[in-house]
């Protein structure tokens, strides 16, 4: 029989029989090695939070049932094949960033006449963050917001201080007071606000109000600031200019209409959707190195699907990108792609054949609209809400892919045996962030560090404010009431003490700089993250302790133990 010491010196009696856990669902999915050997296949698929994680695969499931455990050997290989795919989704991701993500962001933020601070506060942000706040919503069937909020944290963190650090260090540029400063002053209050909030470990609808309210405010001010700057004609100073790859001013015009590029009305209409279509070209693969090769092969089916879901939309291709065959096939494509992905879990297979013939319907009359209206050698009027659809469509096939890999990133951290506090704000943060850093580095190589720049610090605003309101109204939603408990979890005051100091120390490097992004800012960022991550890696060998709600763990969401089985 076991027992086990309760804090308020009650015992409670287990009845001892074969392969039975006392509370089995609700123990964390850690415990997984606190059993035997023979018995984790049954604790995998009994215990809910295993299941948590799960995305299209449940690599618990693969790991503890089909590989066997026992044999270290071919364990050790299961875990460097999950590596391997975490490594190739990594480069898929990288891929649709560069060749469709990028383009698409820069085509839209310069045909909406948007400055390079309110593209990267708004539209890349918002193109970024969309993953991570729908990714958080999974969460709420615990009633528990400490991975929620350590992750948000963690994540602002990583944004405003490591990635802000690598802007900087690839380009050096002057940085314009009139957006930075608001948004620098907006997310020290978010940092100091949102704890606030969290310490009662109660919050309500005012609380989730405010949270809305204040970004409404942040975007509100960001207008305002740009409407006067519009009239005082000083707006110029900050348009986005077109640049290539290589980072050299382009010339939009050449590549416009068909009669301004070269050899264009010379082809046929299949020559000129083989170019789009193909996915390089071969002089490019011959003169490319072994790593490059390896790197283009790898590439060749994520290319040819995306080619099939997602309209390019670049300056540099001819007529933008508009090709009028392959903007059908996108049409049709990908809202089947989409209803098979979005809906897999909510409908059944029959209701969700209705919904794929229906969609299919409706996108083929809109394709015979599209084939009736359009040329294949001008480009429509409507082709600046393709970009806009080119951008959130790659953000979600993006997040499709990041899901995957954070999926397989938990697997690996409960295998390694890793706090989960530690885990949401280290490794999962920047699996989750993967799009924000391939994303934000490419457009500073190419000459829009202000644009990265600003979705450094924008991001966070957005995730935090905009992910907690998010959370907050869904959970009150699903408990039926007006009032829920929260919790910080034991790093989440750190982790909001170190996003404000962080601010403040962009704040006072930026005015003694006079406003310069200099390698003097791009030290203290790396500096502040590196004793950010010091800090989690000694909570996590126990040296030291974060403060938090968890301060004194008392059971109450958790067991820490797997009762032991009577032998």
């Amino acid at each position: 029989m076991h027992y086990r010491k309760l804090s308020n010196n009650r015992t409670i009696h287990h009845e001892a029989h074969q392969n039975v856990f006392v509370s089995l669902r609700a123990q964390p999915c850690s415990n997984v090695h606190a059993v035997h050997e023979e018995e984790r296949c049954v604790f995998v698929q009994e215990t809910e939070e295993c299941r948590e994680s799960m995305h299209y695969f449940d690599y618990m499931y693969f790991m503890y049932c089909i590989i066997d455990s026992s044999n270290m050997a071919v364990f050790g290989a299961a875990i460097i094949a999950l590596l391997l795919v975490v490594l190739y989704i990594g480069v898929i991701i990288h891929s649709l960033c560069v060749n469709y993500y990028v383009g698409s962001v820069l085509y839209v933020a310069k045909t909406w006449s948007l400055n390079e601070y309110t593209a990267g506060i708004t539209l890349l942000t918002y193109g970024n963050g969309l993953s991570q706040v729908l990714s958080e919503l999974k969460h709420h069937t615990s009633e528990d917001t400490e991975l929620i909020y350590n992750q948000y944290l963690g994540t602002a963190v990583y944004q405003a201080s490591f990635l802000a650090a690598l802007v900087t260090w690839t380009r050096r540029f002057y940085i314009y007071p009139e957006v930075i400063v608001p948004n620098i002053i907006t997310l020290m209050i978010v940092a100091l606000l949102v704890e606030g909030i969290m310490f009662d470990e109660e919050v309500g609808i005012f609380q989730t109000a405010i949270l809305g309210v204040l970004y409404v405010a942040f975007l509100s001010t960001l207008y305002t600031v740009t409407l006067m700057l519009d009239r005082e004609r000083n707006r110029s100073r900050s348009q986005i200019e077109v640049r290539d790859v290589s980072g050299k001013l382009f010339d939009i015009s050449l590549t416009e209409t068909a009669s301004t590029v070269e050899n264009y009305l010379n082809t046929s209409w299949s020559e000129r959707t083989w170019r789009l279509f193909r996915t390089f070209r071969n002089e490019d693969y011959r003169a490319a190195s072994c790593g490059k090769k390896l790197y283009l092969l790898c590439n060749m089916p994520t290319d040819v699907i995306a080619v099939l879901l997602l309209p390019r939309v670049n300056y540099e291709l001819p007529l933008h990108g508009w090709n009028r065959w392959l903007c059908i096939m996108n049409v049709n494509f990908y809202p089947l792609f989409l209803i098979s992905t979005a809906m897999v879990d909510l409908f059944s297979f029959y209701e969700l054949s209705w919904a794929c013939l229906g969609s299919l319907v409706a996108s083929m009359t809109l394709s015979l609209a599209i084939c009736i209206s359009t040329r294949d050698d001008l480009k429509p009027p409507f082709f600046d809400c393709i970009g806009i659809f080119a951008v959130f469509g790659t953000s979600y096939l993006v997040m499709l892919l990041s899901y995957e890999m954070i999926a397989i990133l938990e697997t690996l951290s409960i295998i390694a045996n890793i706090s989960t506090a530690s885990f949401v704000i280290t490794i999962l943060s920047w699996g989750s962030c993967w799009i924000d850093l391939v994303t934000l580095t490419t457009l500073a190589k190419r000459g829009y560090p202000r644009l990265a720049f600003a979705a450094c610090l924008g991001a966070p605003v957005f995730n935090i404010l905009i992910g907690l309101c998010t959370v907050f109204s869904v959970q009150m939603i699903r408990a039926e009431s007006t009032t829920i408990h929260v919790r910080d979890g034991t790093s989440g005051p750190t982790s909001s003490a170190y996003l404000f100091i962080i601010s403040l120390t962009i704040l006072l490097l930026v005015l003694i700089t006079h406003f310069r992004a200099s390698f003097s800012l791009s030290l203290c960022m790396m500096m502040l993250y590196l004793t950010y991550l010091l800090f989690i890696a000694l909570c996590e060998l126990e040296i030291t302790h974060g403060y938090g709600t968890d301060h004194n763990d008392d059971g109450e969401y958790f067991q820490d133990q797997v009762p032991q089985h009577i032998r």
